[in-house]
């Protein structure tokens, strides 16, 4: 071997080491070494082998490096994400609690009144409430209230229909299952734990089971639960409201009710008036709906005529609220007006449909053709306005344009 190799080999062992320490300031001396005409043919081959292997490792490196500045960009983004998030949960929580206010919950009439200032004053009070009423008056609506007017606001709402959930699966619903109880089964927080530190609404809890209602009574004693298939008791905080439309005192004595469990749901109950009893809130209910559906379906109305209105607040309404607000729903689909008229409602409110008092000689109308009906009172709120067309129309509930062109289809 000459001399030189020795020097070269050394050269190539000094080069290798100062990279393998992460130094890469001899890197260029490997092209000098692989140059074949200076350097043995040995050293040349192994200096080019490791300057592959170094190009590769810088190759790693280099993706390694995009891959960092990947994730970090993925990390601040999900960080801008969460804290956006944030902010919206909150915004939403507040719009939530104003939207739910007692004060927002539309209702002029004395007991609605009445009703709406004990739901204020019981808002914080740690006791179970009881919902009592008719289908469709709007027991859903009062428990997010109470809950939204709570300083448990800021904690979760949860509701459940008791006689929507099969008698089989209602438990594991109510305080959740542990995994492997039957075959394919998944562990799942029941909905006493998800509210936990909120509220609980159960709503038609007179169609619970009995065997049900017993676990339901030892909850709200204890303030324990247990998954169905598990051993560990579970602490929670969460507050009960119950909902009915049916007579709990009555099913007590039929045997179809626990009693205990009734005493210790009525600490505290509401009784909401059915919307026939408050007739002075359907204007404002009626009102309340058109403005959404309006929006909802995409429709121009203005509003109902007096014959359309007085007709509404005529019916007794059996499905309360929830009827009148898929019967608002449904004129303004069917209108092809700017106003709703008798015509456009269900033909069940034909009987209800009555003309409307008007300060006239005779007291009130006669039935009459709807088209003269129209006539007769643009007239009369020309004649109360002087004529004025913009209060003729404010008076009748339409735009001025749809009073226009009212009185060029009449030839007024």
């Amino acid at each position: 071997m000459p001399a030189t190799e020795p020097t070269v080999f050394t050269h190539l062992l000094a080069v290798c080491d100062s990279i393998a320490q992460g130094s890469y300031d001899q890197a260029r001396d490997l092209y000098q070494l692989t140059q074949t005409e200076t350097t043995p043919a040995i050293v040349s081959e192994l200096a080019e082998a490791f300057g592959l292997m170094l190009v590769k490792l810088e190759a790693r490196e280099f993706h390694l490096e995009q891959i960092i500045e990947e994730l970090t960009a993925t990390r601040d983004k999900l960080e801008q994400a969460r804290a956006l998030l944030a902010k919206e949960n909150t915004s939403l929580k507040r719009d939530l609690q104003n939207k739910y206010a007692a004060v927002n919950i539309i209702g002029s009439n004395s007991k609605m009144q009445s009703l709406l200032k004990q739901l204020e004053r019981v808002a914080d009070a740690p006791v179970t409430v009881l919902l009592a009423g008719e289908t469709g008056v709007g027991k859903d609506l009062l428990a997010k209230t109470l809950h939204y007017s709570s300083t448990r606001a800021s904690h979760p709402y949860v509701a459940l229909n008791c006689s929507a959930i099969p008698e089989t699966l209602l438990e594991s619903e109510l305080f959740g299952i542990e995994k492997g109880v039957a075959s394919g089964v998944s562990a799942r927080v029941g909905r006493f734990e998800q509210a936990d530190g909120g509220t609980l609404f159960l709503d038609e809890i007179g169609d619970m089971p009995l065997a049900s209602q017993a676990k339901i009574l030892r909850v709200i004693e204890n303030g324990e639960v247990e998954r169905v298939g598990g051993r560990d008791t579970i602490t929670i905080n969460t507050r009960l409201i119950a909902a009915t439309h049916k007579d709990l005192q009555a099913m007590v004595k039929e045997g179809t009710f626990r009693e205990d469990l009734f005493y210790r749901l009525n600490v505290l109950q509401l009784e909401i008036p059915p919307l026939r009893e408050r007739p002075d809130d359907i204007p404002l209910l009626v009102k309340h709906f058109l403005e959404t559906s309006v929006v909802q379906i995409g429709r121009e109305i203005r509003g109902f005529s007096p014959e359309a209105m007085h007709a509404l607040t005529q019916y007794d309404w059996p499905g309360n609220v929830r009827q009148l607000e898929n019967e608002v729903a449904r004129a303004v689909v069917l209108s092809q007006n700017e106003t709703i008229g008798i015509s456009d409602l269900s033909p069940k409110f034909a009987p209800a449909a009555r003309t409307t008092q008007e300060p006239t000689a005779a007291g009130i109308f006669e039935l009459m053709p709807l088209r003269n009906a129209e006539i007769q009172l643009i007239r009369m709120a020309l004649k109360k306005s002087n004529n004025n067309k913009s209060e003729a129309a404010r008076i009748l509930g339409i735009s001025r344009e749809g009073l226009r062109k009212k009185l060029n289809r009449y030839k007024l």
